[in-house]
């Protein structure tokens, strides 16, 4: 009864966890960059920032906050799995404290583009860097996803084909990540690569509006 206790409170931590970094993260990836930048414009670019210096100092902090969430949330998924899958739990965990630093670091090159907003071309580059370390990070992004998806398949708690929705995101990430840097980032493969990444966002709703399935232990 212990245990269960334990696992019902890490699925309700999900649920709130879930939908709070989904709308950080929304909010930081694309509505941030569609007001403040265009990187064929960078005197546009320097401009909007200049002027909208607020929003997007609120950016650099939401995605230094959406790390912070994203512990706890690993926290949630090691006292809900830890009792049955003691090694794909951590490795989820390794994989996900693997990326944050990069994508944390990634976010220092934001922070400069405020002291260099006299030099449009500069601005651009920085932001550029930012971006090539959180593709970097998205290869972490994906892995973590793979032992997840491992536990939701044998676990009595989920439908299997959430884990395989794990799976096909995980794959979209970690494939999108190398392919960037390979030189397809504008191609139809990575865009399907991206479209395969939503199985992550499939899961998260499943979590948020059905939660687990605590009648299927009882014949587990």
């Amino acid at each position: 009864m212990k245990d269960l206790n334990k696992q019902k409170k890490a699925v309700l931590g999900l649920r709130i966890v879930y939908p709070l970094w989904a709308v950080i993260g929304i909010i930081n990836l694309l509505y941030i960059p569609s007001q403040l930048i265009d990187k064929s414009n960078p005197a546009l670019t320097a401009e909007n920032i200049l002027n909208n210096e607020w929003l997007f100092r609120v950016g650099i902090a939401g995605s230094l906050f959406t790390q912070l969430i994203s512990i706890i949330a690993v926290w949630f998924l090691y006292r809900l799995f830890y009792d049955s899958f003691k090694e794909p739990v951590i490795l989820t965990a390794l994989f996900n404290f693997l990326g944050m630093p990069i994508t944390m670091l990634s976010v220092a090159n934001q922070l400069e583009v405020l002291d260099v907003l006299d030099k449009p071309d500069l601005v651009i580059a920085l932001l550029n860097q930012q971006t090539y370390g959180t593709v970097i990070a998205t290869i972490f992004w994906g892995l973590w996803l793979l032992p997840q998806a491992y536990m939701v398949i044998k676990s009595p708690l989920f439908p299997k084909i959430m884990g395989w929705f794990l799976i096909v995101a995980g794959i979209g990430y970690t494939l999108s990540a190398f392919l960037y840097f390979l030189g397809f980032k504008d191609s139809l493969l990575m865009e399907i690569l991206d479209t395969l990444t939503m199985g992550e966002v499939i899961w998260m709703l499943w979590v948020l509006i059905m939660g687990a399935r605590w009648k299927a232990l009882e014949h587990h």
